[in-house]
């Protein structure tokens, strides 16, 4: 568990300095075609930014260490009952409750911040180098993206599906996850 906290922790790092390059790429020499929201609507200038990701990588990486080190699947009792019961039981203490999953925060705090560290690193992770992978072949003016930028109009969306795409899969890997061991706990 050490060395894989490290090793993703270190690749998070990596990945957002590599998106941190590519943005300043733009910012520096176009600061007025920088389209993040803290620039753009809220003014936030490059220090602002910096700023702003060093908080949230930092909590992601704290949410992360409380999953590593600090959690542990918890057993739940259940007879017969699938995986959204058991997300139910885990979350809200009570069978049929999966809906309040996409509304409501779970009773066990711990819990919150652990999945939320599992899921955040990796999908800023695969976020970050998709972004950088986009500033740096705008920037550059590369052939190939230039002809899928005309065929989709609008990379960014493709770029928040994946993003969107890959919390929905880290979230259902680590609830099915849970789930089996809680299973093979039984």
């Amino acid at each position: 568990m050490k060395l894989r906290f490290f090793l993703l922790t270190f690749l998070l790092l990596v990945a957002r300095g590599c998106d941190f390059y590519s943005t300043s790429l733009w910012f520096f020499k176009r600061p007025t075609d920088e389209t993040n929201p803290l620039t753009s609507v809220l003014g936030f200038g490059w220090n602002g930014l910096v700023l702003v990701n060093i908080a949230l990588v930092g909590l992601i990486i704290y949410a992360f260490y409380v999953y590593s080190y600090k959690y542990f699947v918890q057993k739940v009792f259940m007879e017969g009952g699938g995986l959204t019961d058991y997300i139910s039981e885990g979350y809200f203490n009570k069978k049929g409750q999966f809906y309040r999953v996409f509304y409501q925060a779970p009773k066990n705090k711990q819990v919150l911040i652990a999945h939320l560290g599992y899921i955040m690193v990796r999908v800023l992770i695969v976020g970050s180098f998709l972004a950088t992978g986009h500033n740096l072949c705008q920037y550059y003016d590369v052939v190939i993206y230039n002809s899928l930028r005309e065929v989709v109009i609008r990379p960014l969306f493709v770029i928040y599906g994946l993003v969107a795409l890959t919390f929905i899969f880290f979230v259902y890997r680590l609830w099915n996850r849970e789930f089996m061991l809680n299973k093979n706990l039984s």
